[in-house]
């Protein structure tokens, strides 16, 4: 624009140069020179005029604005185009050559590539605004993984490949970088507690990439945080705040120290041989050192003595206890009332009130915890490959009930109150039973029975007894028959024997003999003789 005020000034002072002087003077094609001025032919203005213009309005006033995409034929078979299938590139794995490959499928005379990403950049791709944003000193941390994996060799020759995680501290820049198993859930947590604690303290809020280690759901609005990851940040009383998914900006920091790490750590990570992983860290932990040591290019001082100096101090102060890095799952509570645990390939029981129930369960090094509603609800020690551990107290009362069905102290306790002939038609049956489980299921019909006929049962065993019959269905008939009626009646007449004048009176009784039983035992023993 300067060159084009330059040509008009030198076309209108007094005496007029020619076309070919202004070019020389200027630097400019005569061509080009003519058509500037000709424009101002067409679009008449004073030297006063031109001064007063901005570029802008010079460009407007001699007609030199047009838009940047011409109005072509070919764009503008592009422009309709592009507007239904411009959202593709949202999509997984669509780029701008797959996306010009589908136009070439319905246009084969259509714009090559470079034309293509000229229009689509221009009409939809424009440069966004950017700016600074100020970090307070201490209050976010800015962490992530690197999509390059770490890969060292130890001195066997064996490779090993891990994950890399990284933390930034946003106002002093200080990093954090340690190599990690994987990503999941007990790792991140693992790697953000080791953060933690090399910083001597803990800022206010610790902002992660949408991973699900960290954050189950993030709409940008209420963001879902995974159980684990909130433990920690209750544990150390700070908040998770997720950047927005597909607004990298967010995290810039992070973001930039990703290639920081690249270039000083990766780089040369690839000529090391290490005697063990423990060796392979301290190296790491060495370089990240020198990194946060080495000086600024446009800043005063370091990563290091920024940390010291700015987020350091207001750092806040780290709890008594380490927090004890665990595994974490939800579950909803079966019909059955247990938990599956499948690192111990053990179900474990829950109270009862919980069926149906979403719940935590916490697995620590020696024991599960099931959690409700923010209450603890349940511990177990550990029991792996055990199968089931079911604690009575969490059935229902009638599953109780029925669990101590077989408490034989008890059942004892109950049959000795209903008589001594009870407690002997048990024994005598007990004896008589090829399995446990079929005793336990006599005496329970006998205890419903005599829960029935509490007077009788006594007498009815004592019946039994005597014909040597030891079956449920027995005694029912002996019931059913009233056979033991005149029995107990005939004890109640004679409850204990009478003496009168001398002699004792007689008393009919199942267990006195008489004198019948004596003289035929008399008859017996002379026929021997």
């Amino acid at each position: 624009m300067k060159q084009i005020r330059k040509i008009l000034e030198l076309h209108q002072q007094p005496e007029a140069m020619s076309h070919r002087t202004i070019a020389k003077i200027t630097g400019v094609s005569r061509p080009v020179v003519k058509q500037y001025i000709s424009l101002l032919s067409t679009h008449p203005a004073t030297a006063q005029d031109l001064q007063k213009m901005s570029d802008s309005e010079l460009n407007q006033h001699l007609g030199l604005e047009a838009p940047v995409v011409q109005e072509t034929p070919e764009n503008k078979v592009l422009l309709e185009w592009l507007e239904t299938h411009i959202g593709d590139l949202q999509k997984t794995g669509v780029t701008r050559r797959v996306l010009h490959e589908d136009y070439l499928k319905e246009h084969p005379e259509g714009l090559q590539y470079s034309q293509f990403c000229f229009v689509l950049t221009q009409r939809y791709q424009a440069p966004e605004a950017s700016s600074l944003l100020t970090h307070k000193a201490g209050d976010k941390l800015y962490i992530d993984f690197t999509g390059h994996k770490a890969i060292w060799t130890d001195c066997l020759g064996v490779s090993h490949t891990e994950e890399i995680y990284l933390a930034v501290l946003g106002a002093s820049g200080f990093l954090y970088s340690i190599p990690t198993f994987s990503q999941k859930q007990e790792d991140l947590a693992e790697a953000v507690v080791e953060t933690f604690h090399t910083l001597g303290g803990v800022p206010r809020a610790v902002v992660p990439d949408c991973l699900k280690s960290a954050v189950l759901e993030n709409d940008g609005y209420e963001p879902v945080i995974n159980p684990l990851f909130q433990k920690v940040m209750d544990f150390y009383h700070t908040v998770c705040l997720p950047a927005r998914p597909k607004h990298p900006k967010d995290k810039a920091l992070v973001e930039g120290a990703v290639n920081l790490v690249y270039r000083q750590i990766l780089s040369r990570l690839k000529d090391k041989v290490f005697v063990d992983r423990k060796a392979m860290l301290l190296w790491w932990q060495a370089v990240v050192d020198k990194i946060n040591a080495a000086g600024f290019q446009k800043l005063p001082g370091s990563r290091a003595t920024r940390f010291q100096e700015i987020d350091k101090p207001v750092l806040k102060p780290l709890p008594e206890n380490r927090f004890a890095v665990i595994s974490i799952g939800a579950q909803t509570v079966t019909a059955t009332g247990v938990v599956y645990v499948p690192q111990d390939k053990t179900s474990y029981s829950v109270p009862y009130s919980l069926q149906g129930k979403k719940v935590e369960i916490l697995s620590f090094a020696d024991r599960i915890e099931v959690w409700y509603e923010n209450q603890r609800q349940a511990v177990h020690r550990r029991q792996p490959q055990s199968g089931q551990v079911i604690l009575n107290e969490h059935r229902p009362p009638d599953h109780q009930k029925y669990e101590d069905r077989d408490n034989e102290y008890e059942i004892l306790r109950c049959l000795t109150l209903r008589g001594s002939n009870v407690v002997h038609w048990v024994a005598e049956m007990g004896q008589r039973c090829d399995h446990e489980d079929q005793k336990w299921r006599i005496i329970h019909g006998l205890i419903k029975l005599a829960d029935q006929h509490t007077q009788r049962i006594d007498t009815v065993c004592r019946l039994a007894i005597r014909n040597e019959n030891w079956t449920l269905k027995h005694l029912r008939a002996i019931i059913k028959s009233g056979e033991d009626i005149p029995l107990t009646e005939a004890e109640e007449k004679n409850w204990e024997l009478s003496f009168s004048g001398g002699e004792v009176a007689s008393v009919e009784h199942e267990n006195v003999r008489g004198p019948e039983h004596y003289n035929r035992q008399l008859a017996q023993e002379d026929r021997a003789c």
